[in-house]
């Protein structure tokens, strides 16, 4: 493709098109904000309002935008359940197109489009986020390059606040299973599990398991009665993991930990040196590497070198259709393998019993 300003119409623009996409969007070299779409017109209107988008680049069917000769690639930034379907149409017409995490409510919904993109050969890519932070960039090459020997553990932790119940939040389309596909696994699990394998390059062989839920009513959204739903999936899921090389891993996942905005954490362990990577702490790493470390179990933080800093998501997506795709970049393909061991936890939790991922699904 020329080198061209690529015009981006973006499907949903709630909390995460507003917060991260539309932002990335308007930073971007080489890309612009053309359309938007969403169903429900208050959203709509406001972000038309907010972003100076014409109404005759405003939707609220995504067919419309899609098909519209002002849009030449497509973001979705939709409830889960809809990323399929949209991604596909998306195919159909032969647009280049981002998709939210994870790729669908399931493994078996996703297979379609995996099959469909590999066909036709459509610039694409989902946007697991963290793969751009210029720390875990800098420990995937360490690790690449042998600084740690060979990797024993790792252990994670994405913990936030929001689920709890004194921020009253109701019962939202990230509470019901149809449209999520599960709670806290899928909306902070699949990033971990990603970030995990995008690091060390390997995959999972094993998962055991344990979810739970501890609020079970909350309030339907818009609802002057009070009237309550059901909660249908996680607000915590536990697991450990096994990848294919012996990698020992473990995942602490909740949207219910008191006074936690967004805070992640990852520390590896190799038979060489370890790493501390914190989400909040993005331009330093804590590491044990050096022999005067390892004699007194100390870790320093260290700077990350500028080659790793200004990495983008939304860069990203305009480069990649433009022919120049990075490593962070992850593919459709990656994101229905991590919808197959998100499958696989929500075996294990619901079986109690070991779940074995099959990536042939």
């Amino acid at each position: 493709m020329s080198e061209k300003t690529i015009r981006i119409g973006v499907i949903g623009v709630g909390a995460i098109a507003t917060g991260t996409h539309i932002p990335g969007i308007k930073r971007s070299d080489g890309g612009m904000l053309s359309a938007i779409c969403d169903i429900d017109t208050r959203k709509l209107q406001s972000a038309a309002k907010a972003y100076e988008i014409d109404e005759k680049h405003c939707f609220t069917d995504y067919r419309q935008l899609i098909s519209c000769p002002d849009v030449d690639a497509v973001d979705i930034c939709t409830p889960n359940d809809m990323h399929v379907e949209i991604a596909l149409a998306a195919v159909n017409a032969g647009k280049p197109f981002s998709v939210e995490k994870p790729l669908s409510i399931n493994a078996p919904s996703a297979v379609s489009l995996d099959r469909s993109v590999a066909e036709r050969g459509i610039p694409s890519m989902i946007c697991f986020s963290y793969r751009y932070r210029p720390a875990a960039v800098y420990l995937r090459d360490l690790i690449a390059g042998g600084k740690f020997g060979k990797i024993r553990h790792i252990y994670t932790r994405y913990l936030q606040a929001w689920g709890n119940p004194k921020n009253d939040c109701p019962c939202v389309w990230r509470f019901k299973a149809d449209k999520s596909g599960s709670g806290a696994l899928g909306d902070l699990g699949s990033h971990m599990i990603d970030l995990v394998r995008f690091i060390t390059g390997e995959e999972y062989s094993e998962f055991q398991a344990k979810n739970g839920t501890f609020t079970a009513l909350r309030k339907k959204p818009d609802s002057d009665s009070g009237e309550m739903d059901n909660v249908d999936v996680d607000d915590f899921s536990h697991f450990f993991a096994a990848t294919t090389n012996g990698i020992a891993a473990s995942f602490e996942i909740s949207r219910n930990c008191f006074g936690r905005g967004n805070y992640q954490r990852m520390e590896v362990y190799g038979d060489g040196g370890a790493a501390v990577y914190e989400q909040e702490q993005d331009a330093a790493l804590s590491l044990c590497i050096e022999p005067d470390q390892f004699r007194n179990n100390r870790f320093d933080r260290v700077p990350i070198p500028e080659k790793y800093l200004g990495i983008n998501q939304m860069q990203a997506f305009v480069d990649m259709i433009r022919g120049n795709r990075i490593p962070s970049c992850a593919a459709v393909k990656d994101g229905f393998i991590n919808q197959v061991y998100l499958d696989a936890v929500l075996e294990s939790a619901k079986t109690g019993r070991p779940a074995y991922p099959a990536l042939s699904v």
